[in-house]
């Protein structure tokens, strides 16, 4: 005979179970909870956006932001977490890509840099608060410095790739290279911005490729 199971534990088993399905639906919903905060400091700007902000875009009050995200400052740090590593998987995949004539992957990383700014309308949001923050704040700087360093990285790979297929010369210092080609997608979104010009863009590009192809 089917032991019969004491009331009490019946009642443990139920509020675990009903606590397990609000823990996933409260991880389902952190991801979806940072990507509007992240919007919204990347349109506002850090200092703009408060936290009656946050509360009102998110739907949350700030008794849950701050033990699920921390203060305003650890929000930001988790969305330009999120943020750094979604862009620097994007740059990765022209690595991995079956694409191995290193002048076009150059040419990709540099239009997919250019393009992502130009599709949104707006700047990089790691640029946007490398102006707006790390100048003041050591943790937003290494964090942000952190980010640009596997960027460089990846134009290391591909200038370094060119040197040893012939198709890039050997006389350039590859690290200064790839950290001038890194950091120069801003200054042609800033052109862009400007002038409203694609190809202008694109013929930059075209020059910065030259002075390191054969």
């Amino acid at each position: 005979m089917k032991k019969k199971l004491p009331i009490n534990f019946k009642l443990v088993s139920l509020k675990l179970y009903l606590c397990s399905l609000m823990g996933r639906h409260k991880e389902f919903d952190y991801e979806q909870k940072l990507d509007i905060a992240l919007e919204l400091f990347w349109t506002q700007g850090y200092h703009v956006t408060s936290i009656t902000d946050l509360e009102n875009h998110m739907g949350m009050n700030r008794s849950s932001i701050y033990p699920t995200y921390g203060d305003k400052k650890a929000l930001l740090f988790k969305c330009l977490t999120k943020y750094l590593k979604s862009k620097v998987l994007g740059y990765e995949g022209i690595l991995a890509g079956k694409q191995s004539d290193a002048i076009e992957n150059l040419r990709r990383i540099f239009r997919l840099a250019v393009d992502q700014s130009i599709n949104e309308g707006r700047t990089c949001l790691a640029v946007k608060m490398a102006f707006e923050i790390a100048l003041t704040d050591e943790d937003i700087r290494r964090l942000l410095a952190s980010g640009e360093k596997k960027i460089e990285g990846i134009y290391f790979e591909i200038l370094k790739a060119g040197q040893q297929q012939g198709s890039m010369k050997g006389d350039f210092d590859t690290k200064v290279t790839a950290d001038f080609f890194a950091c120069s997608s801003s200054a042609m979104f800033k052109n862009y911005a400007l002038n409203k010009n694609r190809k202008a863009v694109y013929d930059m590009i075209e020059t910065l490729i030259n002075m390191v192809k054969t």
